[in-house]
């Protein structure tokens, strides 16, 4: 009985380690046109804003130290946080070595939670984006257990009217708009 002690210790020890999760992304392949002669015309769309319904999602996530225990595992994609240099850890919070070890070992929790609200909001609407999104964002520490908690409000929009513009007439609509705002101006 003492020699399998040992050999069933190591057995669990193996299988430990061995365990893990998986995730999943689907994306486009696309193609680097910068560095190929390439001349393309921009594509413009109209944006249609629905300002009379403010959309809200809200997300959560348990962390057992670095470990992700509960939380929501869909995301909205080219989500991007203008404020993150100026949150209430200021302005080089980046250089704090705690706040880059955890950003690192959790992979952004903070980042992936506000995503996860965002996507909340969207979930089952017919938008194709969440115009002015106010994040409210909570960290609670126990010990060795941390609560992020996101909440978003924002406005549902659409896109419609797709188009390209060649460079030259790009260039006549700006002028046209820079003297008639000069007129309205004067």
């Amino acid at each position: 009985m003492r020699h399998l002690f040992p050999t069933f210790l190591f057995i669990v020890a193996v299988s430990l380690i061995g365990t893990g999760c998986a995730s999943s992304s689907q994306g486009l392949s696309s193609s680097n046109v910068i560095d190929r002669n390439v001349e393309l015309d921009p594509i413009r769309a109209d944006i249609n804003v629905n300002d009379e319904e403010r959309l809200k999602g809200s997300s959560q996530s348990v962390y057992f130290l670095f470990f992700r225990l509960k939380g929501d595992n869909k995301y909205a994609d080219g989500i991007s946080y203008s404020a993150n240099a100026f949150n209430k850890e200021g302005l080089f919070s980046f250089l704090n070595p705690f706040r880059l070890f955890e950003m690192i070992a959790t992979g952004d929790a903070e980042g992936k939670v506000k995503s996860a609200a965002a996507y909340n909001a969207i979930e089952g609407r017919e938008v194709d984006v969440l115009v002015h999104p106010t994040y409210s964002v909570t960290k609670k520490n126990y010990l060795i257990v941390s609560i992020y908690e996101a909440e978003v409000q924002g406005y549902g929009a659409t896109y419609s009217n797709f188009r390209t513009e060649p460079p030259l007439d790009q260039e006549l609509n700006r002028i046209i708009a820079a003297k008639t705002q000069f007129r309205v101006d004067e």
